[in-house]
């Protein structure tokens, strides 16, 4: 058996954590998750801990929802709760190119005590 993509997982066995950049989501024209469904482009940032435990902000990943709230506040921790669709790609072309993640949320909540550390690395 191979590899298929998009990898479906749940928010359970998978987390995703980003910050809000105080963009309201946005519907994605003719991109739907593969379960059908409508999807909007969050505008939030994707957080990972590197080996060294640093916290760093991973603009290589782009965020969408399908259930998506109001607004993502700036600066607000959310983390994914449902399902999760991550679709690997690459960007640009040649020697140029690199690897690039779609992750597909069905809903990004606030995180308990969720503000994100101001100036914290990786943050700006």
């Amino acid at each position: 058996m191979s590899t298929t993509f998009p990898v479906s997982t749940t928010s359970r066995d998978w987390r995703i954590e980003v910050v809000g950049m105080g963009e309201e989501p946005r519907i994605r024209e003719g991109k739907a998750a593969p379960s059908g469904e409508v999807t909007y482009a969050s505008g939030c940032i994707l957080r990972v801990a590197r080996k060294d435990g640093a916290i760093k902000a991973d603009k290589t990943a782009s965020i969408h929802v399908i259930q998506p709230a109001a607004i993502y506040e700036l600066g607000v921790l959310y983390e994914a709760a449902g399902r999760v669709y991550v679709q690997p790609y690459l960007t640009g072309g040649g020697d140029s190119a690199r690897l690039a993640y779609s992750i597909t949320c069905e809903r990004l909540v606030p995180v308990q005590g969720g503000a994100a550390p101001r100036g914290a690395k990786g943050d700006e």
